[in-house]
């Protein structure tokens, strides 16, 4: 089932046209690619979803589709653990950016008239309805225990602010998804390389970032990912994993199984390479050092 199916035909067009210049790979840097899709491509794909929520294996195929798509954007292997996609991306899964949106309407209905339509049901339906209804407030009721904010119903009759609500309710969603995303890294082996507590939403991480726009800086960065989320493929990888017989021996040097030790630190053959960038590490080191003491 194709996450798109809520969309209209043309609209489905679009976005596939816009997805297509997304390629981890393509020129783009993966700064602008996720820029590209949080200002284009995420208003298109939730668009509606905070009227008819999507629950279950929608919202599952939802999720993998988006996840999927970020891979992409990033040059990821598909088996890469989740929540690495999220920390290097800085970008809330998508059934949170659909929960902003069902808690932007929701503050929407409660600054309307008191007499109108939507603030009259929202009233009816929180007081009668019970936890186990289809009802959309029973929803947005779930959404608001799920991020321990108030009551919907004192949310209600408390009228707060545009500006006070919308702060309100990022922070707690943020606050939410932070933590939970923080405490899954710790549970990967894949993610030992990446300090813990290093997921901020928003915060593109250091290592998707380009320091120019010359294009061998922005191929140099599907690698350093790689490398940090532990799915760089070496030749002992290849040894352990494939069927067939392969020699862990590094080809470039040809005098070590080329573990990632090796490949950073231990290769003759790229010590042309390594030496500089190791001087200006231990000059960076020295300088904050000097500069604490």
């Amino acid at each position: 089932m194709s996450p798109f199916n809520h969309l209209s035909r043309p609209v489905k067009t679009e976005i596939k046209a816009r997805l297509r210049c997304l390629h981890g790979e393509n020129g783009l840097d993966p700064e602008t690619s996720i820029a590209l899709l949080r200002t284009y491509i995420l208003p298109i794909l939730t668009y509606g979803l905070e009227i008819v929520i999507p629950k279950g294996k929608i919202l599952d195929n939802l999720q993998l589709q988006y996840k999927k798509l970020l891979k992409q954007i990033l040059s990821l292997n598909i088996n890469v653990a989740d929540p690495a996609v999220y920390l290097i991306s800085g970008l809330l899964p998508i059934e949170a950016e659909i929960h902003l949106k069902i808690l932007t309407m929701f503050g929407n209905i409660t600054r309307a008239n008191k007499k109108s339509s939507e603030w009259r049901l929202a009233e009816r339906q929180l007081q009668i309805k019970s936890m186990d209804s289809n009802s959309w407030f029973i929803d947005m009721k779930k959404i608001c225990i799920k991020y321990d904010l108030e009551n919907p119903l004192s949310l209600l009759y408390n009228e707060l602010s545009k500006g006070k609500w919308k702060k309100m309710t990022i922070t707690a969603v943020h606050k939410y998804w932070t933590t939970r995303i923080n405490e899954e890294i710790m549970y990967y082996s894949s993610m030992k390389y990446i300090p813990k507590s290093s997921f901020k939403v928003g915060k593109i991480h250091p290592l998707a970032l380009s320091n120019s726009a010359n294009q061998r800086d922005i191929n140099r960065i599907p690698i350093r990912i790689k490398i940090a989320t532990g799915t760089y493929i070496l030749q002992t990888n290849r040894a352990v994993y494939n069927q067939n017989i392969v020699d862990p021996t590094c080809k470039l040097c040809d005098q070590a199984e080329e573990t990632l030790s090796h490949f950073l630190l231990c290769c003759k053959a790229l010590d042309q390479i390594r030496t500089p960038i190791l001087k200006n590490i231990i000059c960076k080191c020295s300088e904050l050092l000097f500069a604490i003491y």
